[in-house]
């Protein structure tokens, strides 16, 4: 079964991902470059000249069309599992793991970021940004197989769950 990182920008789901892979010498997918891929366009591109809307369709649809191979570690956006039955789908197909991370950890980890399309208009109040983005996605985000408290986490975590 393939292995679905979630959780809120700034989790660690790439980082993370691509170091655990790499350990275990499997493959690892993005799901936000699988959507780049697709559409010919950056995913800043996309919120900014197709909206969210779009982005939220061709995201639905990469994921419910991509071959996903058993043993792979894929991270995903920090909406997919919020939006239409993304989480359920991952769920049927393979495993999911929320990387939990604290309001004052992500606000650390994104404070210097501008590449994030949500955050181009909420950089001033980031803090408030992200409680209100997690209580309107932290119930999809704990339907989870597995939840991983990850302001300190390791690979090691991350492997010790996908035991492969």
């Amino acid at each position: 079964m393939p292995f679905f990182l979630l959780g809120h920008m700034g989790s660690g789901k790439t980082t993370l991902g691509k170091k655990t892979a790499s350990i275990l010498n499997i493959p690892f997918l993005d799901l936000d470059e699988l959507i780049v891929l697709d559409t010919g366009m950056s995913i800043n591109e996309l919120f900014a000249q197709k909206g969210e809307v779009f982005f939220r369709k061709t995201e639905r649809s990469v994921l419910y069309n991509y071959p996903f191979k058993a043993n792979t570690i894929i991270a995903t956006g920090g909406g997919t599992p919020c939006f239409y039955d993304n989480h359920d789908f991952m769920k049927q197909i393979g495993v999911t793991i929320y990387l939990k991370v604290s309001v004052g950890e992500l606000a650390n980890r994104l404070q210097l970021s501008n590449e994030r399309p949500l955050l181009c208009n909420n950089i001033l109040n980031l803090h408030d940004f992200i409680i209100q983005n997690l209580s309107q996605r932290e119930s999809n985000y704990s339907m989870s197989d597995y939840i991983v408290e990850s302001d300190n986490i390791s690979t090691d975590d991350i492997k010790n769950i996908i035991q492969i």
